[in-house]
């Protein structure tokens, strides 16, 4: 009886633990294609993102919450135009999460 306990407790896991990675690959392919061309793979402004932090930079990460990033993703800010309508609010999330990973 132990033992089903504990292989049902490991699959109940499993199952909520699921999601969440593929969310940081789902993320980090939608950033991959709508993100990276300007602020770089690595989270490092290219020129054409110029004035643009770099997503990486510890200090911007500090001050920067998911919330905050979904907002700009989704509005746009300076040369940027929002991915409102481009992309879904679930995606932007997923975008936002994977952008708190960069170091």
């Amino acid at each position: 009886m132990r033992n089903t306990t504990k292989v049902l407790v490991l699959v109940g896991v499993v199952a909520l633990a699921a999601p969440l990675c593929l969310a940081d690959d789902t993320g980090k392919a939608l950033y991959d294609k709508k993100c990276a061309i300007c602020h770089g793979k690595d989270g490092v402004a290219k020129k054409m993102a110029e004035g643009s932090a770099n997503l990486n930079d510890p200090e911007w990460q500090k001050v920067n919450g998911a919330d905050s990033i979904v907002k700009v993703t989704t509005e746009g800010k300076g040369k940027m135009k929002g991915l409102e309508g481009k992309l879904t609010e679930e995606e932007i999330k997923q975008i936002a999460a994977y952008v708190k990973t960069l170091k």
